[in-house]
């Protein structure tokens, strides 16, 4: 079980913990809504609906796929899903995306999100945590390169952002083992 509860840039507290079925509708919501803004996530909008993200939240297998969401003044305000390799070949992996509700981008709720991931995916013995970004997302990318990750490799022109080709980063970050 994870629960992570810290200040925010501007002192407020939030946590981060695991998701459970009965936050599926604004997981959806916070989904939807970033996908609509269209320049964020690869989704375009309506992902699933509640009943079949509660199932997912259910049913899945938590060796192997995590859902945390990051709640302030006990208001769901991000969430991240991360899932690892299910090979043999490639069970030392895992790869997440991450949102987050417009009013709380920048002040360090994706790092909550992402160092309680990190934990996850080190008491699991996972070695290596993958991702693509959009190049246009800065933001992002300054983050995730505070925290180790590094560009592995980058599919040209590969989305088609409010009328222009922006290429998909791919990053990872080698996490070391915990003694």
């Amino acid at each position: 079980m994870i629960c992570l509860e810290q200040p925010d840039r501007s002192g407020n507290g939030y946590r981060v913990r695991d998701a459970v079925p009965e936050d599926a509708p604004r997981i959806v919501e916070i989904l939807t809504h970033v996908g609509l803004e269209g320049i964020y996530i690869a989704n375009e909008g309506f992902y699933m609906s509640a009943e079949q993200q509660a199932q997912v939240l259910t049913r899945r297998n938590p060796d192997i796929h995590l859902i945390l969401v990051a709640e302030q003044a006990s208001q769901i305000v991000g969430t991240l899903e991360m899932v690892r390799g299910v090979f043999q070949k490639n069970r030392h992996t895992a790869n997440f995306g991450m949102a987050l509700t417009s009013d709380v981008r920048g002040r360090g709720m994706g790092e909550g999100l992402l160092l309680a991931a990190h934990k996850w995916a080190r008491d699991r013995g996972i070695q290596k945590i993958c991702l693509s970004v959009f190049a246009s997302n800065r933001a992002a990318i300054r983050l995730y390169t505070r925290l180790g990750y590094e560009e592995e490799g980058r599919r040209k022109h590969q989305f088609l952002l409010e009328g222009s080709l922006v290429d998909e980063v791919l990053m990872a970050v080698y996490l070391t083992p915990t003694t």
